[in-house]
C-alpha cells in the first residue's frame, strides 16, 4: 500500500463516481478501478459497494478512508517538518557563552533569536571559554560567545566587540574617589581573580596589564564567578580587573573605576565550526554577528 493508494480511494469516495475520481485524480479509469480492486484483495475486505448506478461505502470503507485522511495529514506534517529542519526554521541550536555575556548580550540575542525562529529552541550553556572550543570540535555546542580567542583553523572565529576592562575597587579603598585610573595606580593592592586554569586568557591580561605598568601583582583571593569575585572586592580582600558588562551587577560596597591604559580592553568574540552545514547553527550565528555589528578577525 502506497500513499497515492489513499488519496484514490478518498477522491472516489467524496465523489461516489470512478470516472469522476479518475478524472479529479489525472489517471485513466480502468486504471484506478484496477488499482482499487486489488487494494481490496490485499486488504481482504470490499471498501465500496458498486452498482451500475451508483457507488458506495461500505463499513470497512468509511472507517479505512476516516484513517486515511489522518495518515495523509500525518505524511503532510513530516514533509513539511522536514523541509523546515532543512531551512533552519524549527530544531535546536546550542550556544555557549562566558558569565560575562550573560549580563550584556544574552538579554538582546535570546529575544532576538526567539522573534526571528519561534519554532528554533535556544539552549543556553554556560561555559567559560577555554571549555568552549572542544565543546564546538566535538559538535556539544553549536555557537561560542568567548572571549580574546585566537584563530584556529578548525573554528570561524569573529569579533564582536571590544570591551572596556575596569577596576573594582573596595568602597574603602583610598582611590575610589578617583574618576579615572591608570594600573600603575594599583601598585601595592592585592589582587582578586577567578582561577588562572579556568580563565588562563584573562588571568594573563590582568598580569600583563600590571607588568605594562612596571609591578608584578599580588594574587591574594580565587573566585569562580564574578558575583563572588565582586562580594571579595566588597569584603575588603583586594582590587579586581573586570570586563565593564558585569557592572550591572551593582555589588554593594564596589566601586567602578575606568582604566585609562591603552591596553585595558578585552575582545568579545563568537565561534562556530568552520565546516559548519547544519542551517540551525548557521542561523544563529548569522543572528548573533547582525545583532552585534561583527566584523571578522
Amino acid at each position: 500500500m502506497e500513499l497515492r493508494h489513499l488519496r484514490y480511494v478518498i477522491a472516489i469516495a467524496e465523489e461516489l463516481h470512478f470516472g469522476r475520481a479518475a478524472e479529479r485524480l489525472r489517471v485513466a479509469q480502468p486504471s484506478l478501478s484496477r488499482q482499487v480492486r486489488q487494494l481490496e484483495r490485499d486488504l481482504g475486505v470490499q471498501l465500496f459497494a458498486r452498482t451500475s448506478r451508483r457507488v458506495e461505502l461500505t463499513p470497512a470503507g468509511i472507517a479505512f478512508v476516516a484513517a486515511a485522511r489522518h495518515t495523509l495529514a500525518a505524511a503532510e506534517e513530516s514533509r513539511t517538518a522536514a523541509r523546515q529542519a532543512a531551512a533552519g526554521v524549527v530544531g535546536t541550536a546550542v550556544l555557549g557563552f562566558v558569565a560575562s555575556a550573560a549580563v550584556d548580550i544574552l538579554p538582546r540575542v535570546v529575544p532576538a533569536h526567539r522573534s526571528a525562529r519561534s519554532q528554533v529552541r535556544l539552549s543556553l550553556r554556560e561555559m567559560t571559554t577555554e571549555e568552549q572550543v572542544p565543546a564546538l570540535l566535538d559538535g556539544e555546542i553549536d555557537v561560542g560567545i568567548g572571549r580574546d580567542l585566537e584563530p584556529l583553523d578548525e573554528l570561524r572565529i569573529e569579533s564582536l566587540h571590544r570591551e572596556p576592562l575596569i577596576a573594582a575597587l573596595p568602597q574603602d579603598h583610598h582611590l575610589h574617589h578617583r574618576r579615572r585610573l591608570s594600573m600603575a595606580d594599583l601598585r601595592g593592592s592585592p589582587f582578586v581573580t577567578l582561577p588562572r586554569q579556568r580563565v588562563p586568557r584573562a588571568w594573563d591580561k590582568t598580569l600583563q596589564m600590571c607588568r605594562q605598568a612596571g609591578f608584578v601583582p599580588s594574587f591574594t583571593q580565587e573566585a569562580n564567578q564574578f558575583v563572588t569575585l565582586l562580594a571579595l572586592v566588597a569584603a575588603g580582600l583586594g582590587v579586581a580587573v573586570v570586563p565593564a558588562s558585569v557592572r550591572p551587577l551593582r555589588q554593594r560596597g564596589v566601586r567602578y573605576v575606568p582604566l585609562k591604559d591603552l591596553d585595558a580592553w578585552t575582545e568579545i568574540t563568537i565561534a562556530a565550526r568552520a565546516n559548519e552545514t547544519h542551517p540551525t547553527a548557521l542561523d544563529l550565528y548569522r543572528l548573533l554577528h547582525d545583532a552585534a555589528g561583527a566584523h571578522e578577525t
